[in-house]
């Protein structure tokens, strides 16, 4: 009897090992079969929300084809609930997600901005173009509809608000390889008055208006209007000139990144001359 009982315990502890093992193993498997998640950057080349499929291209011009998973989480610029047909070719996106056996399974796709910073030279809203000087640079971008303008303190603005020689900051996305503004961002203060000193040593201004008067720091990339010319210089500058200052408050300081006359701003449209050609490189 013992003999028979020690038999069965025997057999019942091979059957717990058995199943353990089975258990560990199966989870192996699974664990083989979906590997820890991985991230991918690239622009969305194509995405179909009915196949629940995304594109996408990275800047090696390798691509990948991401299955949507149902609980797929989207991130985008302007919102963090969006869906599968919020995203459009041309936007930069970062997708993470799971692989098994070979196939890619997105769990989230988080919108990545592409910007780029510059002097406005030329700006065509009827045209649909907009060109940026940065570095020796030109940047052509063509203006999307629906374009954004957006001012100090995130007010909405309109393409009149934008003149050249402003310093400002572009949004854009690549649809089809081409650089598409989607908003555009004015953040300078804005100061008008009556040019009181100079001192060209320093680099300094002052101007007054009827509520004060404002001295400013004259950055070294400022853009002075002259005649509608943004090769201008602080000499060219005279004593009861009513000018218009954008620039910038950095802890008490005024940096000045724009000077033009107040009375007769260049017409946005209007091509800008510099004393230096500028290249057709379209740096970014």
């Amino acid at each position: 009897m013992k003999t028979t009982r020690t038999t069965y315990w025997a057999a019942v502890g091979v059957a717990v090992l058995t199943a353990s093992a089975t258990f560990r193993a199966s989870a192996d498997q699974l664990a083989t079969a979906a590997k820890p998640e991985k991230s991918y950057t690239g622009t969305v080349v194509s995405v179909d929300p009915k196949e629940q499929m995304l594109s996408v291209k990275s800047w090696l011009l390798s691509e990948k084809a991401f299955n949507l998973g149902d609980k797929c989480a989207y991130t985008l610029l302007d919102k963090n609930d969006g869906t599968a047909n919020d995203l459009r070719p041309g936007e930069k996106v970062t997708v993470s997600y799971l692989a098994s056996h070979g196939v890619l399974i997105a769990e989230r796709v988080e919108q990545r901005p592409m910007q780029f910073e510059g002097v406005v030279t030329t700006i065509d809203p009827a045209k649909h173009t907009l060109t940026l000087h940065r570095r020796g640079l030109d940047k052509r971008l063509e203006i999307a509809d629906g374009c954004t303008v957006v001012l100090r303190g995130e007010q909405r603005g309109t393409f009149a608000d934008i003149q050249p020689g402003d310093h400002v900051t572009v949004t854009y996305e690549m649809p089809g390889g081409n650089p598409s503004a989607r908003e555009i961002a004015l953040t300078s203060n804005v100061f008008t008055g009556t040019l009181t000193a100079i001192d060209l040593g320093e680099k300094t201004v002052k101007a007054s208006a009827l509520f004060g008067s404002m001295k400013f720091n004259v950055g070294d990339d400022c853009v002075i209007v002259i005649n509608g010319k943004t090769d201008g210089h602080l000499s060219d500058l005279k004593p009861n000139d009513k000018l218009v200052f954008n620039y910038d408050a950095i802890n008490g300081i005024n940096v000045v990144d724009r000077i033009a006359p107040a009375a007769a701003e260049v017409p946005r449209n209007t091509p800008l001359v510099t004393s230096t050609p500028m290249g057709n490189s379209p740096g970014y």
